[in-house]
């Protein structure tokens, strides 16, 4: 049986891509930063309107055990809280971060520094209504998340904030994974590899 060089190829992409993937596990990541948010407990803010000041830190108490010396970049990011999940596929949490849905709104990046990190944001306006809170991502040189620390404790039912935003009813995803997205990929072409040859 001969397969086309061209179908061949394609296949072989479909893998290499595949290797490519993230493939980091929030349960791997040292929890190293101190991170706050500005907003009370259920203290309820308007999306367009109202502003959320975020400061982060290293925790220096963990000098020995998780060292900072790696950390490059920032990346903090708005994270819905379990009440605001439950029923919503859009907003499911997974250890895998390529397939976490947990924190899909960006607030900002930058290079890391150990302290003195403050940055005030303007809620957009798009921000769907929900109940949140604030994770902080350390990143290393390789573009993988290697530390966080986020706003609320290890079961996020503290420190929770709301946002008076856009009603959203949507109860699936509205985009596939990037683990399916690779799935659909591989599975058609082999397809087509099989019809073709």
């Amino acid at each position: 049986m001969e397969v086309h060089p061209t179908i061949l190829l394609l296949l072989v992409s479909c893998f290499v891509t595949a290797s490519y993937a993230h493939n980091v596990h929030l349960s791997s990541l040292n929890q190293s930063l101190i991170v706050t948010t500005s907003p009370k407990t259920n203290q309820v803010l308007k999306a367009g309107e109202d502003n959320i000041t975020i400061t982060w830190t290293y925790n220096t108490n963990l000098t020995a055990s998780m060292p900072d010396t790696n950390y490059t970049t920032v990346e903090a990011k708005l994270c819905y809280a379990p009440v605001s999940q439950t029923g919503h596929d859009d907003r499911k949490t997974d250890d895998n971060l390529d397939i976490d849905k947990t924190c899909p709104f960006d607030i900002t990046d930058g290079p890391y520094k150990r302290s003195n990190n403050s940055f005030t944001w303007s809620i957009p306006k798009d921000i769907p209504k929900a109940t949140y809170f604030v994770r902080v991502y350390a990143v290393k040189a390789n573009k993988h998340e290697i530390a966080y620390g986020q706003s609320t404790d290890t079961l996020k039912t503290t420190n929770l904030f709301q946002i008076d935003g856009v009603i959203s009813n949507q109860k699936v995803s509205a985009s596939s994974s990037v683990a399916w997205n690779y799935f659909v990929y591989c599975y058609a072409l082999m397809l087509l590899m099989m019809l073709l040859v």
